[in-house]
């Protein structure tokens, strides 16, 4: 969701500029009064107090868009992003060039919220509020340059959008501008130039830009690796509020890196970044039931973190549900969860939807040709003897059988010599489709 504070102000500029026109006292008072409780949290309260001034004919257009744009503020803030779509819609029907509707839109495509998820479409609302000074929607441009969010990547047009919001102390402007200085995206590094906005985005209420910092030093970007370092910043910004950084505490001290392992202690710190909604730590304390580190083993528990995680767009965790459901022997439960994460770019939630697809016995649950879609996606990323194994059982379960002995073949010509348990398997797959069977597990 935007962020709360720079959009109110806009609103209530906007409410100075239409002063004076003759309405009734009692319609633009109602709107002054929506701000209030949506500030305050109070979103139905909000739309009570919004409903006489969107009827109000007396209304200008830029007041009836502002209104618009306040109610569906008010219904994403209640999760009814279908509701906020329709209303920013609304408001950009009045005034094509209202920022804060078109940044708002702008984020239910690029989130996918109650919208197709098109981030290319997102862009291009973002950019004409940019254009129109929205901070947020500035900040939203250069991320979009910067990963290739819906337009070409381009890391000099990125730092560009990104300048004058990050001079201006938006630390999310910060954050952004020091990544694009970094090996990721910049060539040569400029290290130095990231610290110094990692720590101008600390300084401006960032807790998490130290935790980026502490990845620096772990991975030696500043020219070695000092461990010592990162975990004196991640304490830091775990002192400073960062759930994040409890997070990676917590996997230090449970892999013992830097520090003793202590599961124990790990535990206590998903626990606390958990407390503080952190999706991470969900996937995290589900492991420790899961496998009885630091805890005793409760796998009831277990699935209800990686549900919370899953949930919460977690791919680590909608998968690691998944398998926890299939040795339940619960196919069908599993199904949804891991369709949702082989919509992301994973490609091991790719080959794992496709395997599902192509071998359940379930015969409601197989389909040929999507299984061999999303195979066909894993190996387009990365070719492994697996990811052509489950190619190749795509192909069998379309009758395709040539094609399945072909691609087997070559997964197991991938496979070397310390894999004799996995080259038994592949042969045994590829033994059923030379006789003309489909491979079911």
């Amino acid at each position: 969701m935007m962020l709360r504070t720079p959009v109110i102000c806009l609103l209530f500029s906007l409410a100075v500029v239409t002063a004076g026109h003759g309405l009734a006292l009692d319609t633009r008072a109602y709107i002054e009064k929506s701000v209030t409780l949506i500030e305050s949290g109070e979103y139905s309260l909000a739309r009570t107090y919004l409903a006489p001034a969107l009827i109000d004919y007396r209304l200008s257009a830029g007041e009836r868009s502002r209104a618009f744009y306040l109610r569906g503020y008010s219904y994403l803030a209640d999760d009814l992003p279908v509701a906020a779509g329709k209303d920013y819609n609304r408001a950009l029907e009045f005034n094509p060039e209202n920022p804060a509707a078109l940044a708002a839109l702008g984020h239910l495509h690029f989130r996918g919220l109650g919208l197709p998820q098109d981030e290319a479409v997102a862009f291009g609302l973002y950019i004409q509020a940019a254009k129109l000074d929205h901070p947020g929607a500035q900040v939203h441009v250069g991320l979009s340059y910067l990963e290739g969010r819906g337009v070409e990547q381009d890391v000099v047009l990125a730092r560009q959008w990104l300048q004058e919001p990050a001079e201006a102390e938006n630390p999310a402007a910060m954050n952004f501008l020091a990544r694009s200085y970094r090996v990721e995206f910049a060539d040569p590094a400029e290290p130095e130039l990231a610290k110094q906005w990692y720590e101008r985005a600390f300084g401006a209420g960032s807790a998490n830009a130290l935790v980026s910092l502490a990845y620096m030093h772990q991975k030696g970007e500043f020219g070695e690796v000092d461990r010592a370092e990162a975990l004196r910043l991640f304490t830091e910004a775990a002192d400073a509020g960062s759930s994040t950084a409890l997070v990676s505490l917590g996997h230090l001290h449970l892999e013992g890196d830097t520090v003793e392992a202590d599961p124990a202690h790990a535990l206590s710190l998903f626990e606390q970044a958990a407390e503080q909604g952190n999706p991470a730590s969900y996937l995290s304390l589900g492991h420790l039931y899961e496998t009885g580190t630091g805890v005793e083993q409760n796998l009831a528990t277990a699935e209800s973190w990686f549900k919370r995680g899953a949930e919460a767009g977690v791919t680590g965790a909608q998968l690691r549900l998944v398998y926890l459901l299939l040795s339940q022997g619960e196919s069908t439960a599993a199904l949804p969860w891991l369709a949702q994460a082989a919509a992301t770019e994973s490609p091991i939630a790719h080959n794992d939807y496709a395997w599902l697809l192509a071998t359940n016995p379930d015969d409601t649950i197989r389909d040929g040709a999507l299984a061999l879609s999303f195979a066909q996606r894993a190996v387009a990323k990365v070719q492994t003897p697996a990811y052509l194994d489950t190619l190749a059982a795509a192909y069998a379960e379309l009758g395709q059988f040539a094609e399945a002995v072909t691609t087997q073949e070559q997964a197991i010509a991938l496979v070397d010599d310390a894999q004799s348990e996995l080259a038994a398997e592949l042969q045994g797959h590829l033994l059923a489709y030379r006789d003309g069977k489909p491979w079911r597990e």
